[in-house]
């Protein structure tokens, strides 16, 4: 199956092994965030706020779709 490319609006998660790190632990393993813009031409491309209020700049390939939106 493949894997649904992110649009504005998807909850997302990272994928395993992608995230923040403090102190040599993955802290954001349980974040949710909302696609709240793309950008077509950096390789960065995902601007994401997560549920811990940070506003992140990912890239498609660390971040997995969990729900998408209507």
């Amino acid at each position: 199956m493949a894997m649904k490319r992110p649009e504005i609006g998807d909850l997302v998660k990272y994928k395993n092994l992608h995230g923040h790190v403090s102190r040599g632990k993955f802290i954001s393993k349980s974040w949710v965030g909302l696609v709240i813009d793309i950008e077509k031409k950096k390789e960065k491309n995902l601007i994401v706020m997560w549920s811990s209020g940070i506003k992140g700049f990912e890239s498609e390939s660390a971040i997995e779709v969990i729900s998408e939106s209507r």
